[in-house]
């Protein structure tokens, strides 16, 4: 470890640009005083960050591992196959419940809530999708073919992943009664929306770290701004729902700035 401290303060910055995640940079910051100072300059700070969104994957291996590290320790919800609805056709999606599972929580960073998952106990209920974006006649009593189930919300949005494609639309019910409850497609599974919203998560929750050690407004804004813009373009390269014109991921990054 000493040989380690020895070395120029411009390489330890290095070694912590090189990271691809926050909890690792903070872990390495608590493991010496010298580690700390250089992690707590604020301008040091910020570069690590946006070193650090850079440096994420572009493909992820999902696990509980990466999940939990950042919505918490048994925060997953993980049904058994029995207790998925046969209507659920989406076989990537009944995988990835079932092997990993997805997280029942409040992220209070952007006001997502999918904690109806565990508080229901229920299994998950049909919509009928053609009825909630419009695409069903009034007169129209037939059976529904086309369903969806409720994986979260913010506020009244709605996150809708489809029974048969897998896609995780954003439904908004004060646009039902006139057809315009649809508002695209902000995932192209539940499993990227999952990692969307870790990847999310990491960042936006640790905002103020950057934020709060600069002393001018002016300064803090550009900050956050750099942050968020880098980590939206991050976000694109992993799903393009994430561009500019998504009803639902602009919210979420006008809400963060």
């Amino acid at each position: 470890m000493s040989n380690f401290l020895d070395l120029p303060h411009e390489i330890l910055l290095w070694i912590y640009r090189s990271l691809n995640s926050i909890p690792d940079a903070i872990h390495l910051a608590q493991s010496c005083k010298l580690l700390s100072c250089i992690f707590d300059r604020p301008q040091n700070r910020l570069k690590i960050f946006l070193s650090i969104i850079d440096n994420m994957p572009r493909t992820l291996s999902l696990d509980k591992v990466w999940l939990e590290d950042r919505f918490g320790a048994g925060s997953l919800w993980q049904p058994k196959k029995s207790d998925i609805p046969l209507a659920l056709t989406n076989s990537g999606t009944r995988t990835f419940l079932t092997t990993i599972g997805f997280p029942a929580v409040k992220l209070r960073c952007v006001g997502f809530d999918s904690t109806h998952l565990t508080k229901d106990a229920g299994p998950l209920e049909p919509y009928d999708a053609d009825e909630l974006y419009g695409e069903r006649f009034p007169d129209d009593d037939s059976p529904p073919t086309n369903l969806c189930f409720h994986f979260g919300s913010v506020s009244e949005w709605m996150m809708m992943v489809g029974g048969q494609d897998g896609d995780v639309s954003h439904y908004d019910p004060n646009g039902w009664d006139h057809a315009d409850g649809y508002q695209g497609v902000i995932a192209d599974s539940l499993e990227s929306f999952v990692v969307l919203l870790g990847v999310l998560a990491e960042v936006a929750d640790r905002l103020y770290m950057v934020t709060d050690r600069l002393s001018e407004d002016e300064e803090k804004e550009e900050a956050r701004k750099a942050i968020l813009d880098r980590l939206r373009g991050r976000m694109v390269e992993y799903d393009d729902c994430v561009e500019e014109g998504s009803k639902f991921w602009d919210n979420v990054f006008q809400c963060l700035e």
